[in-house]
């Protein structure tokens, strides 16, 4: 059986042996051929040079077909192992089952997992993103802090609409514990816009069917600061907005579109929800008394955090020329 790592030269082997018969103890060898005891004694108990056959069963997937099996995977990373070994079937001229190929994949540090969602980025949007990330790499803290965020979102009362992830033992599936509940057309939601600085918490304002500029317009009266920033949202750049925040004199951000990872308010509205969520809402009345109280709740150091996040995000942008980021 060969040791594992890379298997050594012939002349190197021979030495090892040559020197273990005129009586010298492994560590002896060791030591002055740079390799280790137990790598000596792979071939000096026998006296010979060659390593001993493998023992186990063989692979089952050729190398050519391990070959076509990684470039399936990553031609197509949301291709199941099942569709794989289908495929492979074919190549390799025996049937392989779905494990083999986990296995298979798993030898090369390739895991299953659940993706993130993350908005589509066309060329055009990633090189915004990056002349946003190259214009404001220089900028200090004290800029930052200096800016007002904002941001929409939705709040159920059942909780996000995202996956979630439970523990359970077999045959649990379908207890109470275990399962998401839900109701009839969803059991009700809430519309909120806010703002958010590094010294606290902003307007939280709910929103009755579809924001419109004028009720954006309204909004913006109310809560003014010296740099603000919000997405390209058709009522964002409406020319009725555009012309409130010149004649408020209020600095816009230039934002680059599809980059929710760059806005650290989108942070605290996870936050929020979580919040909201263990406080187990029955209604929509209950659940806008408790988003306004779990909002004023939020510390200053948690905003602070957040916008202290703020080259990080910028640096991880200009990482990926423009593309995704972790947050």
């Amino acid at each position: 059986m060969a040791p594992h790592g890379k298997e050594l030269s012939d002349d190197l082997k021979k030495r090892s042996v040559a020197l273990h018969k005129d009586g010298l103890g492994y560590k002896k060898i060791a030591n002055p051929l740079k390799l280790s005891c137990s790598t000596i004694q792979w071939f000096n108990r026998t006296g010979s040079t060659q390593y001993r056959p493998l023992h186990g069963r063989p692979k089952k997937l050729s190398a050519h077909a391990q070959h076509h099996n990684q470039r399936l995977y990553f031609e197509n990373r949301r291709m199941s192992a099942a569709s794989i070994a289908a495929e492979v079937d074919g190549v390799g001229g025996q049937p392989v089952s779905a494990q083999t190929i986990r296995g298979t994949l798993h030898q090369i540090g390739l895991h299953g997992c659940c993706s993130r969602r993350k908005p589509i980025l066309k060329i055009m949007h990633k090189k915004a993103r990056k002349q946003f990330a190259e214009d404001k790499q220089t900028k200090d803290m004290d800029y930052w802090n200096h800016v007002l965020w904002s941001d929409e979102t939705k709040i159920n009362i059942f909780g996000s609409d995202g996956v979630k992830r439970v523990w359970q033992q077999p045959g649990e599936v379908f207890k109470d514990k275990c399962v998401l509940p839900t109701v009839k057309h969803g059991g009700g939601s809430v519309m909120v816009w806010g703002c958010m600085c590094a010294a606290d918490t902003g307007e939280l304002q709910f929103i009755k069917k579809t924001m419109i500029a004028n009720m954006y317009c309204d909004i913006l009266k109310q809560s003014r600061r010296a740099v603000f920033q919000h997405d390209n949202n058709p009522k964002h750049t409406s020319k009725t907005t555009t012309a409130l925040l010149k004649k408020l004199r209020v600095k816009v951000v230039e934002w680059p579109c599809m980059s929710p990872d760059l806005n650290p308010i989108g942070h605290l509205w996870g936050i929020l929800k979580q919040k909201v969520e263990e406080c187990k809402v029955s209604n929509i009345h209950k659940l806008r008394d408790v988003v306004m109280e779990e909002w004023k709740r939020i510390p200053v150091v948690t905003c602070e955090a957040l916008v202290n996040s703020m080259p990080k995000r910028v640096k991880a942008v200009l990482e990926n020329i423009g593309g995704h980021t972790k947050y």
